[in-house]
């Protein structure tokens, strides 16, 4: 099982990769591969040619005005979803997870616009609740994760690796597309 995380930081690293790192860690503990591809230095075609290889992904990004990063929304923006006109659709099946960083406590609904493009414009199965994480959660000028937010994490990864088998076992989870 391959699982890609996307990042749609404007920089590489920084405290949505420690958290992405850690949701990886989870996964890869459950026996999966795993794979980081940072939008601040891959182009869009590319991160989809990723995603298109992936059994699970997930999807992170600072939380900007309670807002995703335009290069996470740039990238949802030219991900196909299997319609007529679009060759392609690479989140069909794909089991989803949403990891958002941000300053304060005060922006912990942002993972609900990213998670309702996921679930209802690409039908992507989602674990729940998105992962927020602000700067508090982190230690070591944002370097590492405090214990309990990293086991958070942690379990958002083995709970990706999970729902993933599960879709992929099911005939019907697997196929369910867009309504329109």
């Amino acid at each position: 099982m391959l699982v890609v995380a996307v990042i749609g930081s404007p920089n590489t690293g920084g405290r949505t990769r420690v958290a992405v790192d850690a949701v990886l860690h989870g996964a890869a503990e459950e026996g999966a591969q795993t794979r980081v591809v940072e939008l601040a230095d891959t182009d869009v075609p590319d991160a989809v040619a990723a995603l298109d290889e992936a059994d699970a992904a997930v999807f992170a990004s600072p939380t900007y005005r309670s807002d995703i990063t335009a290069q996470l929304k740039a990238l949802l923006d030219a991900t196909p979803r299997g319609m007529p006109y679009e060759s392609g659709d690479p989140l069909r099946g794909t089991a989803c997870a949403t990891v958002l960083t941000g300053a304060s406590d005060h922006h912990f609904l942002a993972p609900e616009k990213v998670r309702g493009i996921l679930g209802g414009f690409f039908a992507a199965p989602l674990v729940s609740p998105g992962l927020y994480l602000p700067s508090a959660a982190f230690a070591e000028g944002g370097k590492a994760l405090l214990d309990e937010p990293r086991q958070l994490a942690e379990l958002h990864g083995r709970a990706l690796v999970e729902l993933a088998t599960a879709v992929g076992s099911s005939r019907w989870l697997r196929t369910l597309r867009p309504p329109i």
